[in-house]
């Protein structure tokens, strides 16, 4: 296993703390735990104040992100691992997740457990998962409890569970998830989502090939505004 860590920080009228990541190398346990405002996390790459995006590779991944405070950003465009535990927990306001879980190296991004936990407002999260069907047997949680949150995730798999939960207002959720072709429960894709709010946006894609599709909205919510498309080969639709 090779780990680099570079830690900076920073103190003046803006001070933050930056962590830069580049891991390579199988049963590796990270933890990465920030407490503060306008704090960064992302690759070796970077210099301080300009951010680039880490680089984690291997197999049998733990990785754990607690970024406690505001206007925070965590990023990383190559996390590329089959059978990876992601823990990220975001508490504050206006931060930043950009997360692409890469299939185009080594690795196929088979059998991760991803749960996302947020607690706060105005927060922009963009999560990316595999491409070519090779995301199988996904499980990726969210809960969300603040208002004016953006949630944008994209999901390439064969097979794959999301439950989302959202406590607060004002929320835009944009779900797209495509590649799979099973006829069965155990190959098909699942999109569970939990809604207590007002004024919510959600905006919902499942994309199959002749696969079975499900999907579970449970709403307790005032002028909100939904889509819903179910495409399993037919004539191209959209919201």
């Amino acid at each position: 296993m090779r780990l680099a860590l570079l830690f900076i920080s920073m103190f003046g009228f803006a001070s933050d703390n930056e962590i830069f990541v580049n891991q390579a190398g199988n049963n590796a346990t990270i933890k990465l735990e920030q407490l503060g405002s306008s704090n960064l996390i992302g690759g070796t790459q970077a210099v301080a104040g300009s951010m680039t995006a880490l680089d984690l590779d291997g197999l049998n991944m733990t990785l754990t992100i607690n970024q406690i405070g505001d206007s925070n950003i965590f990023r990383s465009d190559a996390f590329e691992s089959d059978y990876v535990t992601g823990l990220f927990d975001f508490n504050g306001d206006s931060n930043a997740m950009d997360i692409l879980v890469n299939s185009g190296g080594l690795y196929t991004a088979d059998y991760a457990d991803i749960n996302i936990d947020v607690d706060g407002s105005s927060n922009v999260f963009d999560v990316k998962i595999a491409s070519d069907s090779s995301a199988d047997y996904l499980d990726l949680d969210w809960v969300i409890d603040g208002d004016s949150n953006e949630l944008t995730f994209d999901i390439d798999y064969d097979y794959a569970t999301n439950f989302v939960d959202i406590y607060g207002s004002s929320n835009e959720i944009t779900f797209s998830g495509s590649g799979y072709a099973g006829t069965t429960s155990a190959t098909s894709g699942y999109f569970y989502l939990d809604l207590d709010g007002s004024s919510n946006t959600y905006n919902i894609t499942q994309s199959s090939t002749l696969a079975r599709d499900w999907l579970k909205i449970e709403s307790n919510a005032s002028n909100s505004t939904v889509c819903i498309v179910q495409n399993d080969g037919g004539t191209s639709t959209g919201c």
